[in-house]
């Protein structure tokens, strides 16, 4: 007791001199350029929780001792810092206009540039927009959230790459996905899949935890893109990781949220009251056979399979610095259960981003990150096997209700075929291992040039494992299955630099970047299958009666000559060249090596002395830009003649035999690209205007196509083909309420894009003479002439009211019940006309409310799953509800046609035509989200924390599609990342529809 009172008395001795030293500041803070005083500027005492704002009049009032460091902050303003003296009482602050955006130092390739003076086309999404949002991978984060960034998921199968275009397209075959660059290291984003992973290749930023990311800069013009040369064509993304802050004490940071995962539609089939129904009356009839007695219960499939999804995050991270060193230290672990049954991924990731300046002449940079993920992967639809009852949301939708999951007993029923049995009878893990980081240092010649060199990796590993019971292979011979595979893809690079950037004299400022890299990669694969097992508790492949196996490699390498000038005179005109040599393995000795290069420039027009009296106007920016950037994503050997061994023996000795036709003058696709842009913010930038348009055409498209007979080959790579994209690019962000308490700030971005195939190769032409590329057996081709995913099917009419016949439309528009493949027309494609976000926030005390929006608008969606569920001539699966609607009498309006209808067999109305394919345009509400501040008051009676955020959170709570559209999910891309095939489902997943709660809490 006495040991507590003297410890309260010491404790008081010591506070007492510092509240006899507190004293009162007051001041103003006004608008620099207006000199209108600012209301609702937050002042924060750095190194506390401590806050206030300024009253209406801009005045402020706040108790402070010794001599603190304030900070000021306001959107639309910059931020101003200073440090008060003992002495003084009375502040007068003035805070300099934002450019929003365009006043932040931004990522660019190989540098940072003041987004002020920036003629590159560069958007980006800061971490504060993305938080806490429940997402898989970085890239889903940038749906709404991006102009002319046209983000589809695939399906809502966990860990799926997605489609993600920037700007349109500007491959068809050689890859349509951005180059990802992570802390300035290129990843690595090959396929590693087998078909037991579906038709999506693995998302390349799964290991990236997106409470490590610190900005998100994508880089959509040549000008910013051309820097990375060979494989700018379809965009650049740069994700730029934290790093911690010099001079700031270090702070710990516990993110944690819990969730609730279902789907956000499902498709709509016959219960079993019903489909005994419809067999009996209909089904009999269109097959001639005898009704059938089917029992009382039935089975509801899709409940089966499906569940109530739940997500759990951890994220724990430690950043700050002194004078020399800052830091970032980042943990985080991610438990993923999906509404479907068999579907599950965790992760565990670190990071340490580490900074030191050793004196005023070297500094030295690590950043650093590893990653393990563990799936329970399922057949996704769609999959390469063609084995329906393997996906269980497949299989759910095409077992009848009267289809048993179980026997009396309890046991599975017909376990080969049983979706359920598919699930708890094997094992099917894919796991994940990837380092990534980089090393560098930067050394001072002079305060104005320096030389920096930077050592990267990506060493990823990937593993499958399956397991099969001998209860679902069926076989008696060799009972079970199991295979194991193996990928690794490791990279290196080493990046070195010279950099230049001076101020000379009052109007000249000068940058210039020259560097050299050197980029290879290495890629290994080793797969073994074993056949026949004693019983289902040997696990391992060794264990099987019957093994093989087999391994490939491959490496590539590139090198690269960059160079950089930027020139601003007077602040307000401005200029920048960028000109990049890339050398690749991956072309042969004739065009082994390609020049890309951009040019661009800028006017301030804000600066010109005439608009000086157009007080709304705070600033105003053009610019424009023109440049050449390549894509080289094609397999590493095309250029080369190659040769098989693995089927070549021949009277029992080896051999070999031409697999490959040689073509050393393959090349480099190209896209030439011009960029026009406008900035503007106006009212004391409470409003933030850019809009650009622009033009890429593409050329030498890298395409798989036929070659001669006479070769003795059947197809290679060649280039062959152009194509072009024009669109506008407009975001418009505006403070419409901005008072002491109240904050509402708006975004809407949108992103118009028209796409058009200009040239193909001649060697396939369709019946009307055009040139054309298959795309897949859902109607999609590459015509000349039109966009690319355009959709090539027969026009349907409709049911005859007066006989019941399905009718389809001739190519000369009539009606006819015998239509033919010369009737197929061009009915639409899968590319939006239009993509953008609508996103709010409104800040209210302490409490903060986020509302955003996305949404499509001018697409096509082929749902082939219809001619499944709308094909009455299957007795092993279940129908659609529409099929409930079927013709009876003259004058009926049917969806579909009468039983007696001889179309059954002739001419069925489920074959792929436009009744598959719908109106794919849609809005949904991304995500919404409520969350409450603690306040510093109730914070500072803890003594731990600073800082403490509760919210809820839903996604994709609410979509509105066109009245026509039948499907689940308008946003499907069974093909994931392959732009060549798009807009197209065979009952894919629906998205996810997620509740989460969660708490962000500092100390």
């Amino acid at each position: 007791m006495k040991k507590g009172v003297f410890l309260y008395l010491f404790s008081l001795m010591a506070v007492l001199p510092a509240l006899a030293q507190m004293r009162t500041l007051t001041g103003t803070v006004k608008a620099e350029n207006s000199g209108a005083p600012l209301s609702g500027v937050t002042i924060h005492i750095k190194g506390t929780t401590y806050r206030v704002a300024t009253n209406p009049d801009g005045s402020f009032s706040l108790s402070i001792g010794g001599t603190p460091e304030l900070q000021f902050s306001m959107v639309g303003y910059e931020t101003h810092q200073v440090k008060v003296a003992e002495n003084v009482s009375w502040l007068d602050i003035k805070l300099h206009p934002a450019s929003s955006r365009l006043s932040e130092v931004v990522v660019v390739g190989y540098g940072e540039q003041a987004q002020r003076y920036t003629t590159e086309a560069v958007s980006v999404v800061k971490a504060s927009e993305i938080t806490n949002v429940p997402a898989v991978s970085p890239q889903q984060l940038l749906q709404g959230q991006v102009a002319g960034v046209n983000m589809t998921n695939s399906s809502g199968l966990l860990g799926n790459s997605s489609l993600l275009r920037v700007r349109g397209t500007a491959s068809i075959t050689a890859g349509s996905q951005p180059l990802f660059v992570v802390d300035g290291v290129p990843l690595n984003d090959g396929a590693y899949n087998t078909p037991y992973g579906g038709g999506a290749n693995l998302n390349p930023l799964l290991e990236i935890n997106p409470e490590d990311i610190a900005s998100i800069n994508v880089l959509k013009d040549a000008a910013a893109a051309a820097i990375y040369g060979s494989r700018g064509s379809n965009g650049v993304i740069l994700i730029e990781t934290k790093k911690g802050a010099l001079n700031h004490k270090t702070q710990l940071k516990l993110d944690y949220y819990t969730g609730w995962v279902s789907p956000t539609d499902k498709l709509k089939v016959m219960n079993g009251d019903e489909y005994r129904s419809f067999y009996n009356n209909y089904i009999t009839k269109v097959k001639g056979i005898a009704p059938v007695d089917f029992p009382a219960k039935s089975t509801d499939w899709p409940s089966l399979v499906t569940r109530t999804g739940r997500t759990n995050n951890y994220a724990l991270s430690a950043s700050g610095g002194d004078e020399k060193t800052r830091f970032y230290v980042g943990g985080n672990y991610m438990d993923d259960g999906n509404y479907v049954i068999g579907n599950n991924l965790q992760r565990l990731s670190g990071r340490l981003n580490l900074e030191h300046t050793a004196n005023k002449y070297l500094q030295l940079g690590v950043n650093f990150s590893t990653a393990y993920t563990n799936m329970d992967r399922i057949y996704q639809e769609g999959n390469s096997s063609g084995n329906n009852n393997q996906p269980p949301y497949t299989a759910a939708f095409l077992n009848t209700p009267f289809t048993p999951a179980y026997t009396d007993d309890g046991q599975f029923a017909n376990p080969t075929t049983n979706t359920l049995a598919n699930i708890a009878l094997s094992t099917n893990k894919y796991y994940t291992r990837r380092n990534t980081g980089n090393a560098y240092a930067k050394v001072n010649i002079t305060k104005d040039f320096w030389v920096k060199t930077d050592w990267g990796i990506d060493l990823l590993e990937t593993e499958e494992r399956i397991r099969r019971s001998a209860k679902l292979t069926g076989a008696t011979t060799s009972p079970g299955s199991a295979s194991r595979t193996i990928w690794q893809d490791n990279k290196w690079l080493s990046t070195n630099s010279l950099n230049y950037d001076k101020r000379i004299g009052k109007d000249h400022q000068v940058t210039l970047l020259a560097a050299y890299s050197y980029e290879t990669a290495r890629y290994d694969d080793i797969k073994a299958t074993g056949t026949g097992f004693v019983n289902d508790q040997l696990p391992n492949v060794g264990s099987a009666a019957v093994t093989t196996g087999s391994a490939t490699g491959k490496r590539w390498a590139m090198e690269s000559y960059i160079f950089r000038g930027n020139y601003r005179f007077q602040d307000k005109y401005l200029f920048e060249g960028s000109l990049r040599r890339d050398g690749s393995s991956r072309f042969g000795d004739n065009k082994k090596y390609g020049n890309f290069w951009a040019v661009s420039g800028g006017w301030i027009i804000s600066q010109e002395q005439f608009m000086k009296e157009v007080r709304f106007i705070d600033y105003m920016k053009l610019t424009a830009s023109y440049g050449v950037t390549g894509n080289d994503r094609i397999n590493y050997y095309d250029y080369l003649g190659l040769y098989s061994a693995s089927d070549a023996s021949y009277a029992g000795q080896p051999g070999l035999r031409p697999t490959q036709i040689k073509n050393p003058n393959l090349s480099w696709e190209e896209t030439k690209q011009f960029d026009l842009g406008l900035a503007v913010n106006a009212l004391d930038n409470r409003i933030q205007l850019t809009v650009d348009y622009y033009s890429k055409k593409s050329q030498d498209l890298l395409l798989y196509l036929a070659v001669p007979s006479t070769t003795g080959f059947g197809y290679a790579t060649r280039n062959a083909g152009k194509m072009r994209n024009r669109g506008v690019d407009l975001q418009i962000t505006g403070v419409p309420v901005r008072t002491k308490d109240l904050q509402w700030t708006t975004t809407l971005n949108l992103g118009f894009v028209k796409n058009k195939v200009l040239q193909l190769s001649s060697d396939t032409r369709d019946e009307q003479g055009r040139n054309y590329i298959l795309s897949s057996y859902g109607g999609q081709r590459v015509i000349q002439g039109y966009a690319l995913n355009s959709f090539y099917v027969l026009n349907y009419k409709g049911i005859n009211p007066q006989t019941g016949d399905p009718e389809w439309y001739t190519k000369d528009g009539k009606a006819t019940t015998t239509p033919t493949a010369n009737d197929q027309i061009i009915a639409g494609n899968a590319m939006p006309k239009l993509t953008g976000g609508f996103n709010n926030t409104v800040r209210y005390k302490q409490f903060d409310l986020g509302v955003n929006f996305y949404f499509s608008y001018g697409n096509k969606v082929m749902l082939d799953e219809f001619q499944t569920l709308d094909n009455a001539t299957l007795t092993t699966s279940n129908l659609s509800k529409d099929m409930l609607n079927y013709w009876q009498k003259p004058g009926d309006n049917a969806f579909a046609p009468a039983a007696t209808s001889a179309s059954w067999k002739t001419m069925p109305f489920y074959q792929l035509s436009t009744r598959q394919l719908f109106d794919g345009s849609y809005l949904r509400l991304k995500t919404l989200t409520l969350g409450y501040n603690l306040p510093s008051t109730l914070l500072s009676n803890t003594h731990v924390l600073s800082g403490a955020r509760l919210y809820v959170l839903g996604q994709n709570l609410w979509t509105v599609t066109k009245k026509e559209f039948r499907g689940a999910d308008p946003e499907v891309s069974l093909y994931g990342s392959n732009g060549q095939v798009a807009g197209e489902s065979y009952f894919s997943l629906p998205q996810p529809k997620t509740i989460t709660v969660g708490v962000n809490l500092l100390f």
